[in-house]
């Protein structure tokens, strides 16, 4: 599936939206880089896509919710689906990695989110506890692991300033 974003180039600045739209992999009320950065200052939602790569799928889609203390970062797999998910909550001018899933596919023709056959979901707590749940259909099987005393403090991270996208849009958190 090739959707390309209107008028964008994939070297050029970043999509602004107020949301994104993950089925049509497309911008909902797009935005100027002004809009978004006075909807960011006001703490209203809105989405950006760092970089449009050619095939109009983009790598990844930050969803900005400042007056919920939300951030939440979207990556997508060679097929368009939503693979790997980042929660953060805002606590002042911090963000905390509060939440990661990862969905697995069995092939190319598995539907988004839905036909995933493994589902893995972390949730860290300030406090250092830690949850783990894999829930893998193929197996039959669900996995709760629970611990204690995790170090979390690779899980936190400066709150971006408006257009400093890089330190989110990271796959890799270790």
């Amino acid at each position: 599936m090739t959707v390309h974003i209107a008028g964008h180039d994939p070297a050029g600045p970043p999509v602004y939206c107020r949301r994104w739209n993950f089925r049509r992999h497309e911008p909902v009320e797009p935005l100027s880089a002004d809009e978004a950065q006075a909807r960011d200052a006001a703490g209203e939602p809105y989405a950006v896509i760092p970089a449009a790569p050619p095939s109009g799928v983009p790598d990844v889609v930050i969803e900005i919710a400042w007056d919920n203390g939300h951030a939440g970062v979207w990556f997508f797999d060679a097929y368009g689906r939503q693979c790997l998910h980042y929660s953060f909550r805002r606590s002042g001018e911090l963000l905390f990695l509060g939440g990661m899933t990862q969905w697995d596919y069995p092939d190319a023709d598995a539907a988004t989110l839905s036909g995933a056959t493994c589902v893995t979901w972390f949730e860290f707590r300030e406090d250092g506890g830690a949850r783990r749940v894999i829930s893998d259909d193929t197996a039959q099987q669900r996995t709760v692991e629970d611990r204690a005393g995790v170090d979390v403090s690779t899980q936190w991270e400066p709150v971006p300033g408006f257009g400093e996208w890089g330190s989110l849009a990271r796959w890799s958190r270790s």
